[in-house]
């Protein structure tokens, strides 16, 4: 019983040791910058209103939760 506990950990060190040459020689090249190209400069809009449609209802179930949590108004005073 014993040997065979012996043989079942050095099995299991040497495919560990084949795993992690194997990992190391796959590495990622290091990473560059990215270049974006040409970004167009624009003026985006927002609505100041937003119509959330069929899916509303979980809108509100998120304002009731943190109504819960929160129901006090949100202490911008301690914010730096």
């Amino acid at each position: 019983m014993r040997r065979l506990a012996v043989m079942v950990v050095l099995c299991g060190l040497a495919v560990r040791g084949e795993l992690e040459s194997e990992t190391d020689s796959r590495r990622l090249p290091p990473p560059e910058k990215l270049d974006f190209g040409y970004v167009p400069a624009g003026v985006y809009e927002t609505l100041a209103h937003y119509e959330p449609g069929p899916i509303g209802i979980l809108f509100q179930l998120v304002h009731a939760f943190l109504h819960v949590v929160q129901p006090n108004p949100f202490p911008h005073g301690i914010i730096l």
